[in-house]
């Protein structure tokens, strides 16, 4: 695509740069405060317990211990309206909160949290989601009643059934059926994975007064007010977070109870604390992906139409989440009803309530959990009919003009369908290339044909598409002009890591037609920025940095209007650029310092509008925010030992627009390693009979590195840019649809270098092996 933008498109340095490379940037767990105290929590056990007796009176005489909390002195509130208390006097998984500790040192609290004693009586708990649906299995919840998730007195889910069950159909499933000439069906579990941050969770609470100012390392610092207001009964007016130097998320990054928990120690002690987990604490106290047990059935035509498409999915909640439905809604919708182009199709899911630590937010949202199964089954269907992979996705794969909805509506109706936009005709130009890339018509042999086999050890390639939403949501922004000509931006959105400072200012840049170097982007601070949701559900260039355009646009707007009078000219015969505003088709021009020095301030301000505003000018249907991404990899893998190793990845994504090349390719970096981890080596392995995870370290669960990824000559990236209808300058949110293509990809490749399907779990040589013993 043509760059005809001055700053748009271009390899600019990063806001952040400096401080980070020099060390001086500071993140929560360096805040410093005079009379500080450190934080520290005692944790459950067991899966399923209730405390009987709990006595800290020794632990409150250890000196340096100015404040120990239980379920007896904190209110009795559901945190992000979760089941759980605050702190429970009924444990539900192992390692919830049973008692915090504030203390003058770290030291000191951890050792004050081995002097609270607790006596326990052991409930019955169940940790396996197939187990928790048999008759007369333990309840996760007793309160409950049941481990099938049906909504709560707080949390209202409109279009869930009274027996549990999400459900989206579109056409008549039983005709589609009925016109297949081939009907395949299949199960596969996905494996659970730890949302690993570079930083675990932190947080730093202080009081003056009455008002909380919270340092929180979070992605989404709007909930966190929320759910601090109406925990501790505070005004938001009262309260002020800030994010600043949030790191990496990839999901919903938040203090969970930690925060609320800091706050009541603070304000008991009246001094500030902070609380820092280790990683394992942040392992066992915060969430990990959801796992579906998804059976997925399609009937197709033998020249490859998809005539039905049925998708049922048993999601493993775990004890909790802070999403309710949220993955699954996201699932049945894109994955099951959007992904491949069906007229008939029906997609239904039940929550499960298991004692293990509860699912949240992790990159992909639901999506890669769902397209794994779909992927991996489209593959079995295209040989069923003998087509080559690639042509069978390029004919069936979603594009401009098919229907589309928000997940939103999946959870709370109504349904009501509209479509994708223009920029989704690049998924069939994003395969092409991709394929021609990866030279698939030279290394794909056909069905039953390996790459290569050498010796034990055997080569195989695989495609797979997926597809994420890029969420478009209220937000404001503000746009301050200084009187310089510079300007200051306040979003609510977060910079944790992924260069959304920095994109934003190349955003406003552009609208302002100033420098990067002109902008400053102030971030995540609910004392000074408007409303924003945060970076979550791939919105935050969809929501947030469109927010800021519109202001950006705003003060543009103002600052003609107060030109026109200076130049004699009218605001549409004026345009801003190069750091003045011109006459167009002139020599004429006055420096937009000029403007800003003698009207004292200028301020923009930004809304985006609901989404059902944004329409199709050719069938005036609302146009639905959705990304795309294809994925071909090489493997190999050693038929001794089961293990696979990642060879070659050709990624394609549609970025709308990309604002900086160099955060574009450090997104599909990221999701790329997260989904080869997620698939190849990080086991997160939960002992069937405790329900405990046993390897919440860094040592045990294997996460990806430089050495295990593709060199870089093995390595390319395919970028489609065509505008959306929703984002600043036609950009949108992607980096989550890298995480839904590669492991599929990597399971379509494995069959296709020996010819077994892993079912269950992840591809960790085990469960290779597993399938048949051994390859021959």
């Amino acid at each position: 695509m043509e760059n005809k933008f001055s700053v748009l498109g271009k390899k600019v340095s990063r806001k952040d740069a400096f401080e980070k490379a020099t060390g001086k940037a500071r993140f929560i767990p360096d805040i410093q405060m005079p009379g500080m105290l450190h934080a520290k929590f005692l944790r459950s056990p067991h899966a399923h317990a209730k405390i009987k007796q709990i006595d800290t009176s020794r632990a409150k005489a250890l000196p340096g211990v100015k404040c120990v909390l239980t379920f007896k002195d904190v209110p009795k509130v559901h945190p992000q309206r979760k089941f759980e208390f605050l702190l429970d006097r009924t444990v539900h998984h192992p390692g919830e909160e049973v008692a915090a500790v504030a203390a003058l040192t770290p030291r000191i609290a951890e050792e004050a949290l081995k002097l609270i004693e607790v006596e326990y009586e052991v409930l019955p708990a169940v940790v396996d989601a197939e187990e928790a649906l048999r008759p007369g299995a333990p309840l996760a919840h007793q309160e409950y009643g049941t481990n099938v998730y049906r909504g709560t007195d707080i949390v209202k889910i409109p279009r869930l059934s009274e027996d549990g069950w999400l459900r989206l159909e579109v056409g008549d499933i039983e005709q589609g059926f009925k016109e297949a000439d081939y009907i395949l069906e299949g199960d596969l579990e996905t494996p659970m994975q730890y949302n690993c941050s570079p930083m675990p969770r932190s947080v730093v609470c202080d009081w003056e007064g009455d008002k909380l100012t919270c340092w929180a390392d979070t992605q989404l610092p709007l909930f966190l007010l929320r759910d601090l207001s109406a925990s501790l009964k505070v005004p938001q007016a009262n309260i002020r977070i800030i994010a600043h130097h949030a790191v990496g998320g990839y999901g919903g990054k938040s203090p969970e109870k930690t925060a609320t928990l800091a706050a009541i120690m603070a304000k008991k002690t009246g001094r500030p604390v902070k609380a820092v987990l280790a990683r394992s604490e942040d392992f066992v106290g915060t969430h990990h992906r959801i796992s579906y047990r998804n059976h997925n059935r399609v009937g197709l035509t033998k020249d490859g139409k998809i005539t039905a498409m049925y998708s049922k999915i048993m999601a493993h909640w775990g004890s909790d989440t802070v999403v309710p439905g949220v993955c699954q809604a996201s699932a049945l919708l894109g994955g099951c009803s959007m992904l491949y182009r069906c007229p008939n199709t029906k997609a239904e899911s039940q929550g499960i309530l298991t004692n293990i630590l509860g699912y949240g937010p992790m990159n992909g949202f639901g999506d890669p959990e769902a397209i794994y199964a779909i992927e991996v089954l489209m593959d079995r269907a295209a040989e069923k009919i003998n087509m080559d992979p690639v042509e069978f996705r390029l004919r069936n794969c979603m594009r401009y003009g098919d229907r589309a909805m928000e997940y939103e509506q999946v959870l709370n109706g109504p349904i009501e369908w509209g479509i994708l936009g223009p920029d989704l005709d690049s998924f069939p130009e994003l395969i092409e290339k991709c394929a021609e890339k990866a030279g698939w018509k030279e290394k794909w042999k056909g069905w039953g044909n390996p790459m290569a086999v050498i010796g034990y050890r055997r080569r195989g390639i695989g495609v797979a598409i997926g597809m994420h939403h890029c969420s478009f949501w209220p937000s404001s922004a503000i746009v301050k002009m200084n009187q310089d000509g510079s300007a200051t931006v306040l979003t609510g959105a977060v910079e944790i890591g992924q260069g959304y400072a920095s994109a934003t200012a190349q955003v406003v840049a552009e609208a302002l037609g100033i420098r990067y170097e002109d902008v400053n982007v102030i971030t995540a601070d609910t004392g000074a920025a408007p409303a924003a949701i945060g970076n979550v559900a791939s919105s935050g260039t969809s929501s947030p940095m469109n927010s800021a355009r519109i202001a950006a646009e705003d003060a543009r707007r103002k600052i003609l209007e107060l030109a026109s009078a200076r130049l004699g000219a009218p605001v549409d015969q004026l345009e801003a650029r190069d750091r003045r505003v011109w006459i167009k088709g002139t020599e004429t021009s006055i420096p937009i310092a000029d403007i800003c020095f003698t009207n004292w301030q200028i301020t923009g301000t930004g809304n985006n509008p609901p989404y059902h505003a944004i329409r199709d000018e050719k069938s005036g249907k609302v146009i639905h925010a959705y990304a795309a991404a294809v994925t071909i990899a090489e493997i190999e893998v050693d038929s001794e030992t089961g293990k696979i190793d990642l060879l070659r990845v050709v990624s394609g994504h549609d970025t709308g627009r990309s604002i900086n090349p160099i955060v574009v390719e450090n997104q599909i970096d990221l999701g790329l390693v997260m989904a080869s981890g997620w698939v190849l080596s990080e086991e997160y392995k939960i002992d069937g009979r405790t329900g405990v995870l046993v390897n919440p370290n860094l040592l045990d669960y294997k996460l990806m590195t430089f050495l295990d990824m593709p060199v870089k000559e093995n390595h390319s990236r395919v970028v489609v840019e065509r505008p959306s209808a929703w984002g600043p300058f036609g950009a949108k949110g992607f980096s989550e649809t890298a995480m839904t293509a590669l492991g599929p990809a990597i399971a379509n490749a494995l069959y296709n270098a020996t010819g077994i399907r892993v079912t269950h779990g992840s591809l960790i040589p085990e469960n290779v092996l597993k399938e048949t013993g051994n390859i021959e």
